[in-house]
Parts: structure tokens; sequence; C-alpha cells
């Protein structure tokens, strides 16, 4: 889910082992092969030589081999590679040929290796919640966006939270580091910032010496200064000294943790109700 990549690589790749019917989520593979997949993709196959970080760990590859060969022995047996139709089949009564202490042992089994596969639901159901598949691609291979895509309100949304602004808590700029203290390039070259001046996101405000290295310290938001609180060139300032009052552009927005946990939970139970 933190990769912007793997993710809609994942959607892409299992986009036919699972469907969405009356705005809820079914399962048209076996969750169990979907897993063993995911594994492959994400290049965590099992290797005895390599290390437990590197591939699924041997208690969990044992477990999903035996369900695997459960499964397998299921189709062979009873005739039945379709999903749903096992699925169905799982439900009901024993199938003739098989006695019902046996079939409530096939039928705990089951449950038992299902038990936990909810959670890859979670993934079609983002790209449900998303509109991820409204996006296609046109046959000289470029990418078709739906409308509302290319709103522009809706495009400075999505940069926004792709690449949020940094954190400006206050109405300061202070010093990254101690030292000593230069508001220009050179002697005669103009100040980088004065009071009233407005400064972008990478601009220079001041350069600050230390152990004869003269490091440019540049803005990390958008803002306006108020008010310079260090007068003069080749004064010590400390590290975490107010050098600058300033107003952001932009004050982006701080949660508390139980307002973020808050927003988490409205948003996951959201997506749950697409499967549940």
């Amino acid at each position: 889910m933190a990769s912007p990549h793997l993710l809609p690589g994942w959607l892409s790749v299992n986009q036919r082992a699972f469907r969405f019917e009356n705005e809820h989520f079914h399962w048209a593979e076996n969750p169990i092969d979907v897993l063993s997949d995911t594994y492959h993709f994400l290049q965590l196959d099992w290797n005895s030589f390599e290390p437990a970080a590197n591939m699924i760990w041997d208690h969990d590859q044992q477990i999903l081999s035996e369900a695997e060969d459960f499964y397998a022995e299921l189709t062979n047996r009873y005739e039945c590679d379709d999903w749903s139709s096992l699925c169905e089949m799982l439900s009901g009564e024993s199938p003739a040929g098989t006695d019902a202490k046996r079939w409530a042992a096939i039928q705990a089994a089951h449950a038992g290796f299902q038990a936990g596969t909810e959670i890859l639901e979670l993934l079609p159901a983002m790209a449900r919640f998303t509109g991820f598949y409204d996006l296609s691609v046109n046959a000289d291979m470029s990418i078709a966006f739906p409308e509302r895509l290319l709103d522009s309100d809706h495009q400075k949304a999505m940069a926004k939270a792709l690449a949020p602004p940094p954190v400006a808590k206050s109405d300061e700029i202070v010093a990254e580091s101690g030292g000593m203290f230069y508001g220009r390039e050179a002697p005669d070259a103009p100040l980088y910032v004065e009071a009233g001046q407005h400064f972008d996101a990478g601009e220079p405000l001041y350069i600050v010496e230390g152990m004869k290295l003269f490091n440019k310290v540049v803005a990390p938001f958008a803002g306006t200064i108020d008010e310079v609180l260090v007068e003069g060139d080749g004064i010590i300032i400390a590290k975490g000294q107010p050098l600058f009052k300033v107003t952001p552009d932009e004050k982006v927005e701080v949660l508390s943790d139980d307002e973020l946990a808050a927003r988490q939970r409205e948003h996951t139970a959201e997506l749950v109700k697409l499967f549940i």
C-alpha cells in the first residue's frame, strides 16, 4: 500500500480475480491462489538460501502449500474448478460418496485456510473507492483519463496529496544550525530577503558560516517576511534561534493523533462496506 508502483501493478494483474456486483465485492478466483501469486509478484518466493526479509517465512510457506494442495485435491476429486461453484458446494451438504463427518472436516479446513484472506479485499475496495479502473489505455498506448481527473482544482488537490508542502507550524523561520549569519551573497550584494518581501520555496534566505564552510539556506515553503530578527552580517546565531517572522502562504493542517485515527477509522469503514 505504501508503493505507488506496486499497488497499481497488483490491481492490474489481479483485476479478473474479483468482481463487483450491486456495489459489493466478490472473489472470482480463490484468494489462496491470489495470495500465492502476490508473494511471487512481490518477489518473495520461498528460497532456503534467502534471508527471511526477502522471502515468505517458512511456516507461512508451509501453510500456503497445504492450502494449495487442499484445493487442488478438492478440484480434482469433485471436478469443480470454478471458485464460485466450489464455494457453493462447500457451503452445502456432503456430496454423494463423502460421509458427513469427513465433509465437516473438509468444510472446517476450508474455513481455516480462508481465515484472514479478507485483508486482501481492501486492495480492490480501494481501487473501487478511488475509481482506479476508470483509467484505460487507448489503441495508441496513451492513457485515457476520466474527465474528473482533468479538473484543475482536482489536479491541485492531487498534487498537494502526492507532494504535500512542508509543515509550517509557526510564524517563524529558525536557524538550522549555529554559526555566523550573513543575509547576502557578498558585502556589496543586496539582501536575500527584507521585511515585506515575498519568497518562494527553494529561494535563498541567508548564509550560515561554520568551520570556514558557507552554507546557503533556502526557504522550506513560500511566504512573506514580516520582520527580520537578525540585523547585520557576521552575527553569531545558535541552532533553533528565530531569524525571521513570516506569514506562510499556506497553513498546512496538522491533525492530532486522535483526529488522524478518527479519519482513518471513518475511511476504513467506508471501504469495508464494499465487501461485507
